[in-house]
């Protein structure tokens, strides 16, 4: 007789299964889903009261859980294929199955819970301090916190959503990590090791006598796997012995590479002599530790070189590849000096392979600090002072050497208005913060730029391996002419309601276009264009605030 009963539950939910207090007897596979749905997400809905400290709060559980719906059905289900004594218990009343919901944790909105309500009841414990003040150790207390047991609320947080009840966060006593106990221990400590002067010794002779005050600014305290060590600080302990050891010593040389030619040569690198510092800052440690001899003997030992030739030999640069020159044209005397410190800023860059070149980040913000002066900057139709004016000349020499050797450009903008001493349709301007001059080295081998330049040039060349790269370009006709009119710009830090005119050149504007074809062992490997629209120069009409210019071209930036 149980059999035949059991027969119309076979792929359904037996008696006595449930999900949420509900109990989902008859259900089968085709309506699991939404019954666990509408047993479940109306509790998840539920807003749960908490309270922490004295502070109350709420939360739904539905934001930090979404159900599972369907992981939740199957198991509904799986708990009805049980073993026949207990489906026969079932349909005579005699086992009763809750299924607990799947729920899926939302991680970013529990974290931001759980900071909720640590941010009412918690503390955190603050670990102890130790530090020399004159030749005495001083110790900052830890203080105990309170952590919240995060795992506990959840769990209370969870069962709420089903029972109604009120939950309440439990905050636990944190100790701090580093306690007022490992502290005063390492001020002990620290206290016994500048208490009477080290005498450091060199070559058997006396070199210098470390004072105890001396002693005390190299102490450094260093937290480490909960306890304090104390040591002495390395950097300024040679700082301490250098100028004393300072006649035995020799300073490293590094390798460079030397122009001679169209051919570069590595130039070996030397090492130097100097203070063993590892082994001094051991030596002093042992005598500051030592309760008696408290001597340090320190030697000196071999100083590699930073830059060595090995390292440059592996670079692959052997000779010129691609060179470029500029005429300066009409230049003050600052703009020829900007573009000259330009030069020495980019002179010996290395851009190994796949490594991309940017103007604004080699040669850095144009500023009187780093030595540039006043020239003049195009902004829409006018030139206006700027400090480190001329910055374009040299981000045009450039731009043509990546040209020619048939680099990947990738970011290059022409000048808002034609400038005649640059290739035709081949400038490019930069500015700080602004437009960036961006190549990037394609080859198997890195490149070496170096530069040179006279008060009427710049050139800039590009040193590495042969390339076996030959670079075809063709300029457009110029198109699209347009005639120089009125411009008008607002100038936010001129005089209110003033209004001045700048006459301006009187060129045309126009368009141009630069193709180029880069063939590699015969071969075509890119081909790519360069289009460059240039503004006519008319008259252009300033206006101050508090006045109402027909139109607005361009804004003035703030004076420098």
């Amino acid at each position: 007789m149980p059999y035949l009963r059991a027969l119309p539950y076979r792929g359904e939910a037996l008696p006595g299964t449930s999900v949420a207090g509900v109990d989902l007897a008859g259900v089968g596979n085709a309506e699991a889903v939404s019954s666990v749905q509408a047993a479940v997400l109306p509790s998840l809905a539920r807003v749960v009261e908490l309270r922490a400290g004295e502070t109350r709060l709420t939360v739904r559980p539905s934001e930090l859980y979404a159900l599972d719906a369907a992981a939740t059905a199957d198991a509904v289900l799986a708990a009805s294929r049980r073993t026949e004594p207990e489906r026969v218990a079932a349909l005579v009343g005699l086992r009763e199955v809750e299924v607990s919901p799947v729920l899926v944790e939302r991680p970013q909105a529990i974290a931001a819970f759980l900071a909720r309500v640590r941010s009412v009841g918690g503390e955190s414990a603050t670990a102890a301090t130790v530090q020399m003040d004159g030749v005495e150790p001083t110790v900052t207390p830890s203080r105990e916190g309170l952590r919240l047991d995060s795992t506990r609320l959840l769990a209370d947080v969870r069962r709420a959503a089903f029972d109604e009840r009120a939950v309440t966060a439990h905050f636990v006593p944190a100790a701090a990590r580093y306690s007022t106990a490992d502290a005063q221990r390492a001020a002990d400590l620290a206290r016994d090791l500048v208490g009477t002067p080290v005498y450091v010794f060199f070559d058997g002779r006396p070199l210098r006598t470390l004072a105890t005050h001396e002693l005390a600014r190299l102490v450094e305290f260093e937290k480490r796997s909960g306890d304090f060590l104390v040591d002495f600080d390395q950097d300024r302990l040679a700082r301490v012995l250098g100028p004393a050891i300072g006649g035995h010593e020799r300073r490293a040389v590094d390798a460079r590479f030397e122009v001679v030619g169209n051919r570069v040569r590595v130039v070996a690198d030397h090492p130097g002599i100097g203070l063993d510092v590892e082994g001094a800052v051991a030596a002093v440690t042992a005598a500051a530790y030592s309760p008696d001899r408290r001597i340090a003997q320190v030697s000196v030992g071999e100083i590699p070189a930073t830059v060595t030739a090995e390292q440059l030999n592996a670079f692959g640069i052997t000779r010129k590849v691609s060179s470029f020159t500029t005429d300066m044209g009409v230049s003050s005397s600052n703009r020829i000096w900007n573009v000259q410190l330009m030069a020495d800023y980019i002179d010996g860059t290395i851009i190994e392979p796949g490594k991309t070149f940017s103007f604004n980040r080699v040669v850095g913000e144009r500023t009187t600090e780093r030595g540039f002066r006043e020239g003049q900057m195009i902004v829409g139709s006018l030139l206006l002072p700027s400090i480190g004016g001329g910055v374009c000349q040299t981000a045009t020499t450039l731009f043509n050497n990546a040209f020619e050797l048939g680099l990947p450009i990738v970011r290059r903008y022409n000048h808002s208005f034609y400038i005649s001493h640059y290739p035709l349709g081949r400038d490019a301007t930069v500015s700080w913060g602004g437009p960036d001059l961006v190549f990037r080295n394609d080859l198997k081998h890195a490149l070496l730029i170096k530069s040179s330049y006279t008060n009427s040039t710049l050139t800039f060349t590009f040193f590495g391996t042969p390339t076996g790269r030959r670079v075809v370009s063709t300029t457009s006709p110029q198109t699209n002419w347009t005639a120089p009119g009125t411009s008008y710009a607002y100038d936010p830090y001129a005089a209110p309601g003033s209004i001045r005119t700048s006459s301006g050149s009187n060129q045309s504007g126009f368009d141009v276009t630069v193709k180029r074809t880069v063939y590699e062992r015969g071969k075509v490997l890119r081909k790519d264009a360069f289009a460059s629209r240039y503004i006519p120069v008319g008259p252009t009409v300033v206006y101050g605030p508090g006045t109402n210019p027909p139109r607005i071209d361009f804004t003035l930036p703030p004076p420098e």
